[in-house]
Parts: C-alpha cells; structure tokens; sequence
C-alpha cells in the first residue's frame, strides 16, 4: 500500500509516491486545490478533527486501562497495547502535521530532518498495526488450537513487539532514503532512482503491509474457528463450554478489528495502485479528492479500534467505565472542595467585616 502520506509532489519525470491529498509533477498543486471545493475542504477537515479526538481519547483510554489494571495485562492485551500507540502514532503524526501541509499549497515548514522523520513515522505505524494483529492472531491459534503445549508468556509477547517495530523500521529505510526537502520548491518530495524502483517499492508495500499479512491471519481465523466449533460439538462439560464461550467473544473482537483494518486499507491501496500501475491522474480528473477521502478512511481506522473494543468485550467496557466513572468523581469532588473554600472565603471575609464595623461603631 502506499502508505507514504507525503503531500509533496516529487521533481523530474516520476510522480510522488504519496498517500495523501496532493499531487505531483504531472499536476500542479494549485490546481488540486482547486478541484477540491471549499464544501469538502471543511467536510474533510471536520472528518479529521472528529477521528483525531475520538482516537487520541480511545486509544489513550486503552493504554491507561491496560497498564493500570494487573488483571489486564495478558498475552493478547500487550498486543492490543501495541495496537493502540500505534493508532495514536498515526494519529498525532499524521493528522497535527499534515493539515498545515495541505493547507500551504505542499509547503513544507518542518525542516529538511523532518521531511525524512514523518512520513516514514506514518507508514512505520501501519507497518506495524498489521504485524501486531497478525502476532495476535497467531497466538489466539496457538493458546486455542494446541492448549496443551508452552504458550506465549507476557515476556515472550513484549519482545515480539519490539521485533515488530524493528522490522516495521526495516520496511520504510528505502522510503527514508529517497525523501528529500526540495530547497527552490520547498516542499518534502521523494526522488526515485528509476520507475522501476518507484514500482517495485509500491508493490512491496502492498505485499507485506497488506497481502500476506492478512492472508496468515485469515488462515489462523479459519482454522480457530474449527477448533471451537469440534470443541462445540462435543461438548467436553461445562467449565469447557464457558471457556470455549470467552474464547469465541475474544477472537469475535480480533476478527472485527483486523476486518476493519483490511476494509479501512484497502481503497488507499488500490489508489496508489492505480496511480503507479495504470493512468489514474488522466482516467479520473478528482482523482486526488478520492485520494484524500481514501486517506480519511485509513485514519478514520486508528478511531475505530476503541470503539470496537468497547462495544465488543465486556472486560474493557466494565474498564473503561470504572476509570472515567473515577476520573469524573475526582473531578466532582475538586470542583465540592474549590466551592466550599469559595464559601468559607466568603464567609470568613463577611465575618472580618462585621469585626470592623463592630469596632468602629464602639
């Protein structure tokens, strides 16, 4: 996928190689901006406030909940620990920089260090968004499918995720390092060796960021759900059919997650897809006003994830209700206490007034 969500339009004979609301050599900025009419402008701007806020909350609430509560800390919750600082990654990266960005034609104002910073943070996050649900499919068949074997610990889990973001890191090197400030454009623009490096790079990120990862989970879904249903049909007494009940709501939550990550994804694939592979820019003349909704949807993603677990598993709901019923208390009782001091402010300066006058009438 081209999960590149640079705004900057790459010098010389090839296109950017960019996921985000933009154009390239081909396409003068200016003139993108004018097909995108102000009545999109602010329906994508409001989009972007809106899935800023609700990820940047949700996710932070996730994290919270996760790391202050012992009986959460499992295998499969520091996976989705994981997955949460990823979406806030995207989210606080993404979202903060990249307005001003489009907002100034392309221009790009953070610096020739950041241009090779930024955008490759963006992509890295979704790197390893998809690695962190394919490990925690991968454990869900493992616990399931071969209960009696050594399973994962939590010590074995957190160095999966430091490999996970080692190799997320690994993946975007080449994106690194053809990222570049164009000093008399000054915009942050990729420059290509060869078409066929652009191309092969692209098709790459669509292979290992979307395909294969996906492909593994979805194997690893199908043969857990074969197990539960054998598990089902025999029905190995009671404890087991509770067991069986829990593991089923759990890999119900994982699954719906990883469904919208692949649906979320995909049309931002089949962009840059289309853009490298095919003739996108002379078939489709809004072509960068779908580009820039496709994104949307990709960020949107990062806000769905809380969201789901919230309505899905009712151990992060009973969680997250405990700790904004306890954020709110705290904030009830400073609010009686800032009153009462008021009050007994009041009154002690009534008090000291009476004094004064009571002395000045003796």
């Amino acid at each position: 996928m081209k999960t590149r969500f640079n705004n900057s339009a790459t010098t010389g004979e090839f296109p950017t190689l960019n996921s985000s609301m933009t154009t390239n050599s081909n396409k003068p900025a200016t003139q993108h901006f004018e097909l995108m009419t102000t009545e999109l402008r602010a329906l994508k701007l409001t989009l972007y406030v809106i899935i800023f806020f609700v990820s940047a909350v949700g996710n932070s609430l996730v994290c919270t909940v996760i790391l202050r509560r012992k009986k959460m800390k499992t295998v499969t919750n520091y996976f989705i620990l994981n997955l949460a600082i990823a979406d806030l990654t995207l989210t606080c990266i993404c979202i903060p920089f990249d307005i001003p960005v489009q907002e100034m034609n392309n221009k790009w104002p953070y610096g020739a260090l950041l241009c090779k910073v930024i955008y490759p943070l963006q992509t890295l996050a979704l790197f390893a968004s998809i690695y962190t649900l394919t490990a925690v499919s991968l454990s869900r068949y493992w616990a399931i499918n071969h209960p009696l074997r050594q399973q994962l610990t939590i010590k074995k889990a957190k160095w999966i995720i430091l490999g996970i973001w080692i190799a997320s890191l690994t993946s975007v090197i080449p994106y690194v390092s053809v990222l570049k400030k164009d000093s008399e454009t000054g915009k942050c623009d990729e420059d290509w060796p060869s078409k066929s490096a652009r191309k092969t790079y692209t098709a790459s990120l669509f292979v290992f960021q979307y395909l294969l990862p996906l492909a593994l989970i979805s194997c690893a879904y199908v043969s857990i759900g074969s197990e539960l249903a054998r598990r089902t049909r025999n029905g190995n007494g009671y404890l087991q059919d509770l067991q069986a009940d829990e593991e089923k709501k759990v890999v119900r939550m994982l699954k719906v997650v990883t469904l919208m990550f692949a649906v979320c994804v995909l049309p931002t694939n089949v962009m840059w897809l289309w853009l490298d592979f095919g003739n996108a820019e002379k078939q489709y003349d809004k072509f960068w006003d779908l580009v820039a909704f496709c994104n949307i949807l990709t960020f949107a993603n990062s806000a769905a994830n809380p969201i789901c677990y919230t309505i899905l598993n009712e151990s992060y709901r009973n969680a997250f209700k405990d700790h904004l019923s306890k954020i709110f208390c705290k904030i009830s009782r400073t609010s009686t206490r800032a009153q009462m001091e008021l009050v007994d402010k009041a009154r002690s300066q009534k008090k000291s007034r009476t004094a004064k006058m009571m002395s000045t009438l003796l």
